[in-house]
């Protein structure tokens, strides 16, 4: 009995713990005089547990400090991954590595174990 409370303590409690993998640029279109930039952005539950069915998560999009968008994202199951784009246009004339995007995990004020334990990466920044 006290080796299975000893490996229990010893593995950490278990919860959910979505993370944001990667947001990686995706080839840039020309459309005249604007270039249209793809993100896509790879969330993982690297936890134990899975999300609860009814949780409403999202990614929200700040681009150079404003919010602009907000991406839904399902609940995860254990090691589940879900890839989701975000798209834009900017001038051609744009230097590149001027526009600042920064991604960031929204729980919409839920909290608990079975929702996020915030061992993970919850906030992604890239440079366009």
């Amino acid at each position: 009995m006290h080796a299975l409370i000893l490996a229990a303590a010893l593995s950490g409690a278990s919860c959910a713990n979505p993370s944001i993998l990667s947001a990686v640029a995706q080839p840039v279109t020309a459309n005249g005089a604007l270039n249209h930039y793809t993100i896509s952005i790879t969330v993982q539950n690297i936890g134990s547990v899975r999300q609860p069915s009814n949780l409403l998560q999202s990614i929200d999009v700040l681009q150079d400090d404003q919010p602009v968008d907000r991406i839904g994202l399902q609940p995860l199951r254990p090691n589940q991954t879900q890839k989701v784009t975000y798209g834009f246009d900017r001038s051609a004339d744009a230097g590149e590595g001027t526009t600042n995007l920064i991604f960031t995990l929204d729980l919409n004020g839920r909290s608990g174990d079975d929702i996020d334990c915030h061992g993970g990466v919850e906030s992604f920044k890239l440079r366009v």
